[in-house]
């Protein structure tokens, strides 16, 4: 949720800034703004809506810093007025925020007691009148900077920009903060992605670790806020394969993405045995196993603790990461936590693993996005290898995770390489079928399937044993691009109320894999049918109870897999049908830094 984007260098700051405001669009914004620094002060383009073309930036004038910012609401509604950057009273700097600010209240009524005045309905401009309140007893906007964040309370990053354009300052806390460094160059972002086509040296923040950055001799110092005192830092190398967010000739990120998954599944499985070694040994010496993520991340935690509990049969318990408040009581230092995240950076897996990691828990994490958060404070590190997935809901992303927890699953009793080898022949299997005849019949099939359900409201989705998180994953993917009521369960869950709610015409989609749940799953079809139910069957197998049978690829280890992906293109299609976005969802961030 929410970017932040900083320059400073050689270049038209401006062209720099939308550039970088852009490749941050996959984390979800409803608003979006840049400042630039003149010699006649601050000049500022705030805009609702998505962001334009560089002629945006014919008002503005040559500048080589400035600051961008793409917003998802939180604190007021969507306007141009409550998009960032927000101007101190003075025009003498700017302020741009990621996060919320948690005492914003307490914080706003005592400013207003001290005769500041309110223009917006955010939570960040307490922060700008917090700094300016600061101000007056100092004259320093470095340590007024210091002493306002120090006030508050949450998850919260900011970058702010002053009018002489001589330096930039930024403060991290929670929310994620990265400096890109070239010759001559700074780039101050939220992500590595957004300037990852310019530099890959890297510098991590810590919370609560502030910069300064002076144009004038290109210095760059790190300090830590709450003490003041400066320290050291080290650069990183990012590796800068699969930084192009081309559109490739597609009509969508979303489409795209869906067809990559043929090569993403085998890029997450490029792990050798060696290279999970420790994660083994440190699974089969842990009292209990965790698995923990939220959303789309939360299901694939879900499949992947499947994976482990019918494979490995290793005793696995996924979590929410938003409800683990339960847990933590009964965590120990002999547990481990595998979490799944695309961003490495979702404000509720961070807090429940910084609870674990307080009880002693190790921590094992697989993400799609180097350097993050959650990867640097794991014990064991591992990147889903999607590259960068731009559509704000998750397809490419979910399927390579769950590939990885397959692998390990696999890998635990001595079937590494047959793991590899059956995702090998399923990614073989995806490619040939995207590109046949078959693929072209199925997508009549999804649009027919899209003009049907283009009037409906409610819709249910029946999974069973391995693809019981399919239909939860299915579900949601439909529901986050259509904006209709799609519901996953248990086919199990059917006879104990779920069935009150079929009635003749309610489309329900049910996922039949050839194993031991196939029987259970017809019946459950063959009642739902009785009761004038409109059944979508995704199969390997066509059936007669089915009303549209949607054929997918046949796996003998991992049919899951291949179930999910129907519902994905069902999802874009009927997203289509409808007249949405299906790369930028209504409300939906897929960067999740607020709780």
């Amino acid at each position: 949720m929410c970017g932040i984007f900083g320059y400073a260098g050689k270049k038209d700051a401006g062209s720099v800034i939308i550039e970088g405001l852009k490749r941050l669009e996959y984390r979800g914004y409803d608003s979006w703004g840049v400042a630039l620094a003149s010699k006649d002060g601050i000049e500022v383009i705030k805009k609702v809506g998505a962001i334009g073309d560089f002629e945006e930036l014919e008002k503005l004038p040559f500048s080589n810093i400035g600051i961008g910012h793409t917003r998802w609401a939180t604190h007021g509604g969507v306007s141009n007025v409550n998009a960032h950057p927000h101007f101190s009273a003075d025009k003498s700097f700017v302020v741009a925020q990621n996060g919320i600010v948690e005492n914003y209240q307490e914080l706003k009524n005592t400013l207003i007691t001290k005769n500041h005045k309110f223009i917006t309905e955010t939570d960040t401009e307490v922060i700008v009148r917090l700094i300016e309140e600061k101000l007056k007893s100092t004259d320093n906007l470095f340590d007024a900077i210091k002493k306002a964040f120090v006030d508050l309370k949450g998850r919260n990053t900011i970058i702010i920009l002053p009018t002489s354009g001589k330096e930039v300052y930024a403060v991290r806390n929670g929310s994620p903060l990265v400096i890109g460094i070239a010759q001559g160059e700074i780039f101050i972002a939220s992500d590595t992605l957004s300037f990852g086509n310019h530099t890959n040296r890297v510098i991590y923040l810590n919370n609560y670790e502030m910069i300064a950055y002076k144009t004038e001799n290109e210095q760059l110092d790190i300090y830590n806020v709450n003490n003041g005192n400066k320290i050291s830092y080290q650069e990183s190398l990012i590796e800068q394969d699969n930084v192009d967010i081309e559109i490739q000739g597609h009509d969508h990120y979303m489409i795209k993405e869906i067809f990559e998954q043929k090569d993403t599944i085998r890029n997450a499985v490029q792990y050798s045995i060696e290279e999970l070694h420790d994660l083994i040994e440190a699974i089969n010496k842990s009292n209990h196993v965790y698995t923990v993520g939220a959303g789309t991340a939360g299901f694939a935690a879900g499949q992947i603790a499947y994976y482990l509990r019918k494979i490995a049969k290793i005793n696995v318990t996924e979590l929410k990461s938003y409800d683990i408040d339960s847990y933590k009581e009964i965590f120990c230092d002999k547990d481990l936590i595998i979490a799944v995240s695309q961003s490495g950076e979702t404000a509720d897996t961070i807090e429940a693993l910084e609870i674990a990691k307080n009880k002693g828990v190790k921590i094992a994490s697989i993400v799609n996005m180097q350097g993050s958060t959650i990867t640097r404070i794991s014990d064991y590190q591992f990147l889903s290898r999607s590259g960068p997935e731009i559509c704000v809901a998750s397809t490419k992303a979910f399927t390579a995770q769950i590939s990885w927890g397959f692998l390990l699953a696999m890998s635990l009793v001595g079937k590494h390489d047959d793991a590899v080898n059956e995702i090998y022949r399923i990614s073989e299997m995806l490619e040939n079928y995207f590109r046949s005849k078959k693929f072209f019949k199925s997508e009549k099939v999804f649009k027919e399937i899209a003009k049907n359900f283009a009037n409906k409201e409610h819709f249910f989705v029946l999974g069973k044993g391995q693809n019981y998180y399919i239909a939860l994953e299915g579900a949601l993917k439909i529901k986050e691009i259509t904006y209709k009521h799609f519901e996953g369960f248990s086919a199990g869950e059917l006879k104990h109320g779920v069935i009150a709610l079929i009635e003749k015409e309610t489309p329900v989609i049910a996922i039949i894999s050839d194993d031991e749940y196939k029987e259970d799953m017809l019946s459950a079809v063959a009642q739902v049918k009785a009761r004038g139910a409109f059944v979508v069957g995704i199969s390997d197998q066509d059936n007669q109870l089915f009303n549209t049978f949607i054929p997918s690829c046949k796996s003998d280890y991992i049919d899951s897999l291949t179930k999910i992906i129907p519902f994905q293109l069902i999802s874009y299609y009927l997203g289509i049908q409808l007249g949405n976005s299906p790369d930028k969802p209504r409300n939906l961030a897929k960067s999740v830094t607020v709780k």
